[in-house]
């Protein structure tokens, strides 16, 4: 079996510190499928806010100018020490509907997780406008620095439900599993099931892309009262808990999961799953909507 081609490959920049081991994993998945690299700064501009004078508006819009050209420079400078043959852009107009555009023409797109303590300058909304919209795989990499991405992909968790999303996940994840060194398939189970594994389809979709894989069902938690009474309880975060701790467990370094919405409209929150992941992630996750 022929093993399947990314030729395609761009990460999003900021001009933090963290971007370096984003573009690190990049270059080596790049590398590895012999894939077209790219890099884009693609960030919501300084918001010059609201002023008294035309010559105070002026006199902010020249030091913000300044400032984003700065950091323009900064990300550039973040590429170059990566090494390698990377071309870069900026985009800090309609940061959004260019990354959604990149994203439609690519095999794949790696982005940075995102740290609610430390903005990168990412519009709002845009990890979920670009995983229901883009149209592409996403590898999303812990912002962790201590994170070993070293050897991302050798030993590859792939969570699997009968969904749509589900499925194209695992299909897009074909280049990475046929070089992984270990695949596992899982799934949640709430309760005692009759019939035939379910896992067992996939298993021989693989199978016959040259992959072997080895099974396992987890059962869901069930939430303590106290939980379901809390305000902020989220059905579905012990899912992504228990995915999670499993990882862990079998010391997997890359997850392959379909990232799912409540609705088709990226203005609206993602699936609890797909949220708590993105929130809590320890490893890189591949995900496909």
């Amino acid at each position: 079996m022929a093993t399947s081609k990314l030729k395609s490959v761009v990460v999003h920049v900021s001009d933090r510190p963290r971007s370096a081991q984003v573009v690190a994993l990049a270059r080596r998945f790049a590398a590895a499928f012999e894939a077209d690299l790219a890099a884009v700064h693609a960030v919501a501009p300084s918001n010059t806010g609201a002023y008294l004078s035309p010559e105070a508006a002026s006199m902010a819009l020249d030091l913000h100018e300044g400032e984003d050209q700065r950091r323009v420079e900064r990300a550039r400078k973040l590429v170059k020490a990566a090494g390698g043959d990377i071309r870069f852009s900026s985009e800090m107009g309609d940061s959004s509907g260019a990354m959604v555009q990149i994203a439609r023409n690519c095999d794949l797109l790696v982005m940075s997780q995102q740290d609610p303590q430390a903005p990168d300058g990412s519009a709002d909304g845009l990890l979920g406008r670009l995983l229901v919209s883009g149209g592409c795989p996403i590898l999303f990499v812990p912002y962790v620095n201590d994170t070993p991405l070293e050897r991302c992909g050798e030993r590859v968790l792939v969570a699997w439900c009968d969904k749509r999303e589900s499925a194209r996940a695992l299909r897009d994840a074909l280049p990475f599993l046929q070089r992984a060194k270990h695949v596992e398939l899982v799934r949640f189970a709430e309760v005692a099931e009759l019939g035939p594994e379910p896992l067992l389809r996939p298993q021989a979709y693989l199978r016959l892309h040259g992959i072997e894989s080895t099974l396992k069902v987890l059962h869901q938690r069930e939430p303590s009262l106290g939980e379901r009474l809390m305000s902020s309880f989220m059905p579905d975060a012990s899912v992504a808990e228990a995915l999670l701790s499993h990882a862990a467990d079998s010391d997997s370094d890359l997850i392959v999961m379909g990232g799912y919405g409540q609705t088709r409209l990226w203005e609206l929150v993602l699936g609890g799953v797909t949220r708590q992941v993105l929130h809590s992630m320890t490893v890189p996750v591949l995900m496909s909507h």
